[in-house]
């Protein structure tokens, strides 16, 4: 059973806690919640989200605590995620 990953972030002012949960299959989910809220909500992570996700795996890997599989899964999200939004900023006017 994978574990899932976590760790804080703070944005507009908002400190969030991040979970990023491992569904099976090549399908991650992104959750956030705050202080104030009372449930977990789904987010879009940005570009830098998915840094932190790929840094945060690749040390897992290096402590035998993640398979290579869980590491080229993130990693291949993260350029299709990353690749998506810049072709949706370059169609922009």
């Amino acid at each position: 059973m994978r574990k899932n990953i976590g760790w804080q972030d703070k944005h507009e002012g908002v400190k969030y806690e991040i979970r990023v949960l491992f569904d099976g299959g090549d399908r991650i989910r992104w959750r956030r919640i705050a202080k104030h809220l009372e449930r977990w909500e789904p987010f879009d992570p940005a570009p830098e989200h998915w840094e932190i996700l790929v840094e945060k795996v690749r040390a897992r890997y290096v402590r035998r605590q993640a398979p290579y599989k869980d590491l080229q899964l993130v990693e291949r999200l993260a350029a299709q995620a990353c690749s998506s939004r810049q072709e949706s900023v370059d169609r922009s006017p």
